[in-house]
């Protein structure tokens, strides 16, 4: 008996080490949010494999109308979808969903994973539309990993991330390979944008988010990570061939996930150190690897193996557990663990049945459960350090600040900020709102969803509009809480800030996006370059 109740004690003692290894600080927080925002103003001035202009300069305002195919190639699935746009805000989508082959993502050549997409989009015609039509359809293909856009339909492949590996590809444009395989098959279909998962949403956000709103950026949280926002166009110094006009905007895909390689102020931990080891791309993608879904899993098998290899453990485990096999367990498992609560028999069960695993304890599924969580905060508390670097950067804090300045009554040199307003005079500061909005307007470069004919129509000071989409966010159940809570941490951003950014679930949204990208394309008369 006394043998059993300190191998439990040494069990709490463990976990709970495991757990402060993982934990960050406030003041973590703000050195990821300063160093981040650092790294993405040198993006912006410098070539650099992050800060990539998408070559979009205007963001979709819900009127547009059409019917467009895309493809989103995500970490580990292939959709194919039909996305009709109805004019109205709205949008109904067909789409088929294939898991990709394991063989494809890893491969010394690129054939082998365009054949596997244009069949599917061989497939999706034949049931769908018409494979024999005579006139081609326009496809956006929603590709993502990191390419240096070089015009809106087409790029250069400059890494694979998500443990993916395929030599051949690196240099080249997706958009010409997937046509070449496309060609082969003889499909009607024309490649004609290149798009990023995160622009996409931030697109099908803006396109879904109804007159009012201007969505600043959307983030993806899934397999991998990854964030794109609204930039004022005399910001991005890197385009040397582009007018930077004052009042221009240009929608950037940040790479969020290597914006600190270095690991100049990102968290490390001896998981941490093993996980990079072991992956395909060692050294990069060290922010993606402590917050997207393809890792968060293996940093919490390779915890529980170090439990069990200290026989801290009363349970036993088979030998073909999923424990040792790496990447066996899904990040799924973290999701259904703190949806568990405190509910430890549906925990005790869940980890039986995942890891093939018997008489697990009570204090086995408890030490699990708070290794589980940790693990999971320290990835949303960075997300939300990430968030806010990018919040910063966009200005959208500053401008609507200065867009609620009203002379004094008694001099007008002392103008009253949002946040002084907000925490102290909230009532006076809405009815000031009120009266400001009936004066003033927004910036015209913070403005992109009006036409010139409705520019007057001023757009909403109080929201910053956030897309969001990835298995992580939707189903971690504190994972958005947790980001606000690392929001507020920073002293741009502050509980002030935190309350006026909404977060919004943007389903599918890299799929819808990159239809709206071919309509883009269309209007623009520049579909085709990729044939």
């Amino acid at each position: 008996m006394a043998n059993a109740r300190e191998q439990r004690l040494g069990l709490v003692a463990q976990a709970e080490q495991i757990a402060r290894d993982f934990s960050l600080s406030p003041g973590r927080v703000r050195r990821v949010t300063r160093h981040l925002v650092l790294q993405m103003k040198d993006g912006l001035a410098n070539e650099r494999p992050w800060q990539l202009p998408a070559y979009l300069q205007s963001v979709p305002t819900g009127a547009e109308k059409g019917q467009f195919l895309a493809v989103d190639l995500g970490g580990s699935n292939c959709r194919i979808c039909m996305a009709e746009l109805h004019g109205d805000s709205t949008f109904t989508v067909l789409q088929s969903k294939n898991r990709i082959p394991a063989s494809v993502m890893v491969n010394q050549t690129h054939q082998p994973l365009f054949d596997f997409i244009a069949q599917n989009i061989g497939e999706f015609l034949n049931v769908h539309l018409d494979p024999s039509s005579e006139s081609r359809y326009k496809l956006g293909f929603t590709f993502s990993f990191t390419c240096e856009q070089e015009s809106l339909n087409g790029g250069r492949l400059i890494h694979w991330d998500k443990g993916w590996d395929i030599p051949e590809a690196v240099g080249r444009d997706p958009c010409l390979m997937l046509q070449e395989a496309i060609d082969k098959r003889g499909l009607p279909v024309l490649v004609t944008v290149l798009a990023n998962d995160s622009v996409g949403t931030l697109l099908t956000r803006s396109y879904s988010s109804g007159q009012g709103i201007s969505t600043l950026g959307a983030v993806i949280f899934g397999t991998g990570t990854n964030a794109a926002y609204v930039e004022k166009l005399s910001n991005v110094q890197r385009l040397k061939n582009i007018n930077a006009d004052a009042d221009g905007i240009m929608v950037i895909n940040s790479e969020w996930g290597s914006l600190d390689d270095e690991m100049k102020v990102l968290p490390r931990t001896p998981l941490d150190d093993e996980l990079d080891a072991a992956s395909v791309d060692p050294g990069f993608g060290m922010l993606e690897k402590r917050v997207s879904g393809l890792y968060l899993g293996e940093l919490l098998r390779l915890a529980i193996l170090q439990l069990l290899r200290a026989s801290a453990f009363d349970m036993t485990v088979a030998e073909e557990s999923c424990l040792f096999q790496r990447d066996g367990i899904d990040s799924s498992l973290l999701s259904d663990l703190a949806i568990s609560g405190n509910d430890i028999d549906s925990a005790i069960q869940l980890l039986q049945d995942t890891l093939s695993a018997n008489n697990v304890t009570k204090a086995d599924a408890e030490a699990i459960k708070l290794v589980s969580e940790a693990i999971a905060r320290r990835a949303a508390r960075l997300a939300g350090a990430s968030l806010a670097a990018v919040i910063i950067q966009s200005g959208r804090l500053e401008i609507s600040s200065k867009a609620r300045r009203v002379p004094s009554q008694t001099t007008s040199t002392m103008p009253y900020s949002f946040k002084s307003l907000y925490n102290y005079a909230p009532l006076l500061f809405r009815h000031i709102i009120d009266f400001v909005r009936l004066i003033c307007k927004r910036p015209s470069w913070m403005s992109p969803k009006y036409a010139p004919d409705t520019e007057t129509t001023p757009l909403s000071d109080e929201i910053i509009d956030i897309g969001a989409d990835g298995s992580v966010i939707e189903s971690y159940p504190t994972f958005e809480d947790e980001m606000r809570g690392a929001m507020r941490e920073v002293p741009e951003i502050g509980h002030a800030g935190e309350q006026r950014i909404r977060i919004s679930l943007t389903k599918d949204g890299s799929g819808v996006g990159a239809a709206l990208m071919a309509h883009a394309a269309s209007l623009a008369d520049i579909g085709g370059s990729c044939d």
